[in-house]
């Protein structure tokens, strides 16, 4: 009695995540009476000890039941191979419960075998979720449930001869055949006449599982790994990811008791965040919290803030998410081992093949193969995009430790200088199909739309290249990448805190001591001042300080686009006179320097101002001048279309002023036809914009209250804030309520 009792009492307090320690003081008993328990030295165990551990433990009704049978001296009403204990505070996974659930009504009703390999990373639960299942569905099945304890992980697993004898004894096999071959051809047998339910838990890879899958009609077999055991054919496959928020929640409102996480309801949503929704991590969080009752949730929540320590945090006695990892990670050969911890090398939110094969000096084709080896071990994600991986916080964290024990400081800056290196250079390869005045891209991108999805998807890692060259002093690397990004800038305001790249350009010219270069990017960096952040004044100092370096220089084109950009901020302050003059030099200026680019948008932007003041003979001409200068001086490509886009804009606007609002429309659906083609989204929202003002204005309301439904989703989904709240005085105007 008293070795199946410890036996029990071991499994359960492995289950909830317990240490011998925690156990004893949840249960207000001496560690030494739980050790002596587990150990099978108590013959005549006090039922009060029993009782409260197993109300400490939190057990299920049937396995309290058994627990305090088997301490009784009575019958074990169990077998081996049979389930662990269930958790009596499992908390979600109600999608994943109800498939299962599927598959044992698929098993039962169709009489075939349903096999379903639950797999995900270390720690997800996939053990709970099967064993709880297994519970749920037990009835449909006369044998079983049946559960093996695989122990893919150890350095020795369960050996198909181990797991037959458990296997066969369940079934009431007294004296299994000594032959291997002899005892899987009985299991055989006698799956091949029965229904029942099999639990396969912790399986290593195929092989492991492959001859222990009933032979016979109607047994649902539910497999848990850390690996996705692809080789697996016909197959159910259930990827487990961490839980919800609402399902985090719900487990730590269920687990921790006294109302505490309701209490403190803040600080658990910060704390089901640091723990990633990992449940192993919240049930080492919980037990923390539960043998602290002095804790407030908010004092665990600090300790876990610090990245450097929270692996250390997140242990409870033996359990440890730590641990968790190890095993995976020292099951990987070298070359997976080192991309693994070489991911840490540079924090990204996801990671793509040529970036993990720039960190490791590997071919793309090789890096492809181990990435997907890493997410079939369960230590990285596929990402909703293809080609996309995520990596975990909390193995982020146990990666960056690898990478720091044992990865040389050399190794890890070669990384990072390759990984930087790469990007850069696909930022330049990507500038050609952006700049309007480029004819002939260079190679690395296909089309212009590519490119543009390129800097779109990779822009969290080009932009840490820029600053990983920024602060090792790569003055070089970080003009040429500002000049690269310049026209991208120009389609996504939001990308990337633009004033802070530019910044770093005016800088990077400066210890150049190369003034042209520094006027140059003081007029990129007032740009991002104005446009994006709205700070007028400090722009304004950034340009007039281009015009005075760029006079100092004699640098007509750069004293253009500086007069060119000082007068816009001139009619914002309400000095027209002043703005328009500025605006004329800069035209000849930019003519006179052959700077068609410059001239078009110096010759826009007056005919804005020109516009306003009324102007409308001259602000036509203007545009169409510079429609004009487009056909004859810019190659017709996608990067041009965004600046024809902007005068057809221009143009349909003077078209409405003037009355002539059947050409206004069509001049603004092909300034949309322009941004759509140049994958300029936040200019075609504002044109949208515009379409449904003219179109008010025309006395067609429906139409209008179209156009603006269609601006706002586009304005909406590239934040551009201030061109929202316009939409919005818009609809104000139509007499509907504001979205």
């Amino acid at each position: 009695m008293s070795g199946r009792l410890g036996t029990l009492l071991r499994r359960h307090r492995a289950s909830a995540g317990l240490t011998q320690e925690e156990l004893a003081e949840l249960a207000g008993v001496a560690v030494r009476t739980v050790r002596n328990l587990e150990l099978g030295r108590v013959a005549r165990p006090q039922r009060r000890t029993v009782e409260e551990l197993a109300d400490r433990l939190r057990l299920s009704e049937p396995d309290r039941s058994r627990l305090l049978s088997v301490a009784r001296g009575g019958p074990d009403n169990d077998r081996a191979g049979s389930l662990p204990g269930d958790l009596a505070d499992f908390a979600g996974r109600a999608e994943e419960l109800r498939r299962l659930a599927g598959e044992a009504e698929a098993a039962c009703r169709s009489g075939a075998v349903r096999v379903v390999v639950v797999s995900g990373p270390p720690g997800v639960g996939k053990t709970s979720l099967v064993v709880h299942s297994a519970y749920a569905q037990a009835r449909r099945f006369p044998h079983g449930p049946l559960f093996v304890d695989l122990r893919g992980m150890d350095d020795e697993p369960t050996t198909l001869a181990q797991a037959l004898d458990q296997l066969l004894t369940a079934l009431g096999v007294t004296q299994p055949p000594s032959s291997p071959d002899a005892r899987l051809t009985l299991w055989r047998t006698l799956t091949a006449d029965r229904r029942g339910l099999l639990v396969l838990d912790n399986a290593r890879d195929e092989a492991q599982v492959r001859s222990l899958l009933p032979s016979g009609p109607g047994w649902l077999v539910l497999i848990s790994s850390r690996n996705t055991l692809a080789g697996l054919a016909g197959v159910y496959r259930l990827p487990l990811a961490v839980l919800s928020n609402v399902e985090t929640y719900t487990l730590l409102a269920t687990t921790v008791g006294g109302g505490r996480i309701d209490t403190e309801g803040t600080a658990a949503v910060e704390l089901g965040r640091l723990c990633g929704g990992l449940p192993l991590a919240l049930r080492v969080a919980v037990n923390r919290l539960a043998v602290r009752p002095e804790w407030s949730v908010q004092s665990l929540v600090e300790r876990l803030r610090d990245e450097q320590r929270r692996l250390d945090v997140l242990r409870a006695g033996d359990v440890q998410v730590r641990s968790a990892f190890e095993l995976s990670y020292r099951l990987l050969d070298a070359p997976a081992r080192r991309a693994f911890r070489l991911l840490a090398a540079v924090s990204l939110p996801q990671y793509s093949a040529p970036v993990v094969a720039a960190l490791t000096g590997e071919p793309v084709t090789v890096t492809e193969d181990r990435l997907d080896g890493l997410v079939d071990a369960g230590l990285l994600t596929a990402g909703a995009t293809p080609g996309r991986y995520v990596l975990h916080d909390l193995l982020a964290l146990f990666a960056a430790e690898r990478v720091a024990g044992d990865e040389t400081a050399e190794g890890r800056e070669a990384a990072r200088d390759r990984l930087a290196a790469y990007l850069l250079d696909r930022v330049a390869a990507a500038e050609g199909w952006l700049d309007p005045v480029c004819r002939e891209p260079s190679g690395g991108f296909p089309t212009a739309i590519a490119a543009v999805g390129w800097l779109d998807t990779e822009r969290p890692a080009w932009w840490w290249a820029v600053r990983h060259a920024a602060a090792r002093g790569r003055h070089h690397e970080v003009l040429a990448a500002a000049r690269h990004l310049y026209w991208y800038s120009d389609r996504r305001h939001l990308a990337v805190p633009w004033d802070e790249l530019f910044g770093l350009a005016v800088r990077a010219a400066r210890a150049l001591g190369d003034p042209g270069a520094e006027a140059t990017q003081r007029n990129s960096l007032g740009w991002a001042l104005h446009l994006v952040k709205g700070e007028a004044d400090e722009a304004f100092v950034e340009h007039d300080t281009a015009l005075a370096l760029a006079e100092a220089a004699g640098d007509p084109r750069t004293i253009g686009w500086s007069r060119c950009y000082l007068a816009g901020l001139l009619s914002r302050r309400g000095a027209p006179a002043e703005a328009v003059e500025q605006f004329r030099a800069a035209r000849r200026l930019l003519s006179d320097a052959d700077d068609k680019l410059g001239w078009i948008v110096a010759s826009y932007s007056l005919s804005d101002l020109l516009r306003s003041l009324g102007q409308l003979d001259e602000a036509l001409e203007l545009v169409e001048d510079a429609h004009a200068g487009w056909a004859t001086a810019l190659p017709d490509r996608l990067s041009s279309r965004p600046l024809r886009g902007w005068m057809r804009l221009r143009l349909g606007l003077l078209q409405a002023d003037l009355g002539r609002f059947g050409d206004a429309e069509a001049t603004l659906l092909g300034a949309i036809g322009d941004f759509v083609a140049g994958d300029d989204p936040n200019a075609s929202g504002r044109t949208h914009l515009s379409l449904a003002e003219v179109l008010l204005r025309a006395g067609e309301p429906d139409r209008a209250r179209h156009a603006l439904d269609r601006a706002t989703d586009i304005l909406e989904a590239v934040n551009d804030v201030p061109s929202v709240r316009h939409a919005e005085r818009v609809r104000a105007q139509l007499g509907e309520p504001l979205r």
